[in-house]
């Protein structure tokens, strides 16, 4: 006889399964929304990728009722991002299935836990390649015909195997000044040539709350693997440091990639921390 669905909270061992694994932060991809906030206030929400009830989002007839309250069925998000993922056209089991395995891996893979050991974890970190682009194209609007995008498929692999040599926090930085870049472009704070695309620094101290000496530091850290350099602009006549990603033969792929990220949407540390470029193809 077939159960019938009916909706059961989840136990204390999965919800504390949940917040270990999520790290206190929402799990839709670039959201930074603590869960539970600093008065110890759970402010998130427990959301079902398939539903725990008939006429609910991506309701699974073949699931158990206890299937549907595992913590493989559940993860942590904000209000804001519940809502939005009830566009069960868009956001299909598939897509938070992987958004749920990207947060949760940030916090559970030892690799990452225990970066004050000794060992070269770039050794460890295997990129997979995109091979195609189309996804980035069609959610980018290039408009590309087919060999167009395998010929920046094959320049970006060249570039896959070069980056995945840089340590992650390096990674990690290029990545943050990529979305500052995306998120600042129709303002004076950036600029663009035709060897890569600037932001000044003073607007990465202010966004990234990081000292000068830091972000001086993390922009040679770039220069060493040629991923960028220190810069100049001007504002009122004045030359002020900035910091420049290079483009890939002239490919503006970092402020591209961190459109895409927005848009998609996918987290920027799929890419910087996990390397998994295959997300740009279809």
């Amino acid at each position: 006889m077939t159960e019938v669905a009916k909706r059961l909270a989840p136990t204390q061992e999965t919800v504390r399964e949940l917040f270990l694994k999520s790290g206190n932060l929402c799990a839709y991809p670039g959201c930074g929304r603590l869960m539970m906030n600093e008065d110890g206030v759970f402010v998130g929400q427990v959301c079902h990728i398939e539903a725990a009830e008939l006429g609910g989002e991506r309701f699974n007839p073949s699931m158990t009722n206890e299937e549907r309250r595992s913590a493989a069925n559940l993860m942590l998000m904000c209000y804001d991002h519940h809502t939005v993922t009830n566009d069960v056209e868009r956001y299909t089991v598939e897509i938070l299935k992987g958004y749920k395995r990207d947060h949760e891996i940030r916090f559970s893979r030892p690799d990452r836990a225990i970066l004050e050991s000794l060992t070269d974890w770039t050794r460890q970190d295997e990129p997979t390649a995109a091979s195609n682009l189309k996804r980035m194209s069609t959610i980018l609007g290039w408009g590309l015909a087919d060999d167009e995008l395998q010929e920046s498929a094959l320049a970006l692999q060249s570039y896959i195997e070069r980056f995945r040599l840089v340590p992650v926090d390096v990674r990690r930085f290029v990545g943050a000044v990529a979305m500052r870049i995306q998120r600042m472009r129709s303002t004076s704070a950036v600029s663009e040539s035709l060897g890569g695309d600037s932001i000044l620094a003073s607007n990465l101290r202010g966004a990234l709350r990081l000292q000068d000496s830091s972000i001086m530091q993390r922009t040679n850290e770039m220069a060493a693997y040629y991923l960028g350099s220190l810069d100049e602009m001007y504002q009122n006549d004045m030359p002020q440091p900035a910091v420049e990603i290079h483009r890939i033969d002239g490919w503006p792929f970092w402020p591209n990639l961190a459109e895409f990220c927005e848009k998609a949407p996918e987290s920027m540390e799929t890419f910087t921390v996990e390397l998994d470029f295959r997300r740009l193809d279809s």
